[in-house]
């Protein structure tokens, strides 16, 4: 690898370590201090410079990415699609990472647009299904395979149940099931309790940014997922 690639895999490793910190703090409280994403920025920034001394990239172009990818998470947030930890975080992506990083065959399916913050986004939408395919895995080692549930959840002690949402339910006076959750707040479980229930179905209330962490990894190693599924309709 050449002293640019170095630079690309460090910078990597750096944004991944903070990405996966801000997922286990979103997991526990769902709190991300400010203050994480200020390291985050300050950490890489020095990077960029070093990778611009070594090998000028287009200023203009990395302008115009940082203010479209910006710009586009902000508006996302102002839509409610998703929290300002999410926003943060790609926010502090377009801003570290001007060049898409590339080293030995990686990304294996190009660069798309050349975005590599958007890239981000636009796979963690994509990867963001597939917690369909692991909650039914771990249903089936568990044995529980009652349909359509162990497709969007999984049982739950209620003593468990901290940040999830609640498939099956107190309605009227009898427990019912519904696929559409509902918020497993006090209330809810107190209904439950009384009612005799110990253990319910729940769906994760999983935070976005572990999706983009996940965008992240995909869009570091394969590319952008959703370039590469317009090009080929489009081919």
């Amino acid at each position: 690898m050449n002293t640019v690639e170095i630079i690309h895999v460090i910078k990597v490793l750096v944004a991944f370590a903070f990405l996966l910190e801000a997922s286990r703090r979103d997991l526990k409280s769902r709190i991300v201090e400010n203050e994480l994403w200020l390291y985050m920025l300050l950490t890489l920034l020095p990077l960029c410079f070093l990778e611009y001394f070594l090998s000028p990239f287009n200023l203009l172009f990395a302008a115009a990415q940082a203010v479209f990818v910006i710009a586009f998470s902000y508006a996302v947030y102002w839509l409610g699609l998703y929290g300002g930890a999410d926003a943060k975080a790609l926010m502090v992506l377009a801003i570290t990472f001007p060049v898409y990083p590339s080293f030995y065959v990686f990304p294996v399916l190009g660069k798309g647009m050349g975005m590599f913050a958007f890239s981000t986004l636009a796979n963690s939408v994509i990867v963001a299904p597939l917690l369909v395919i692991l909650l039914f895995v771990k249903n089936v080692l568990k044995g529980d395979l009652e349909f359509p549930y162990c497709f969007i959840g999984y049982r739950e002690k209620l003593e468990n149940i901290k940040f999830h949402n609640l498939l099956e339910y107190v309605e009227g006076k009898k427990v019912v099931k519904r696929f559409k959750g509902i918020e497993a707040d006090e209330k809810e479980l107190e209904k439950l309790k009384k009612a005799g229930v110990r253990e319910v179905w729940v769906s994760p209330a999983l935070p976005f940014i572990c999706f983009i962490t996940a965008g992240f990894l995909v869009a570091v190693f394969a590319g952008n997922l959703l370039y590469v599924f317009i090009k080929a309709i489009l081919s």
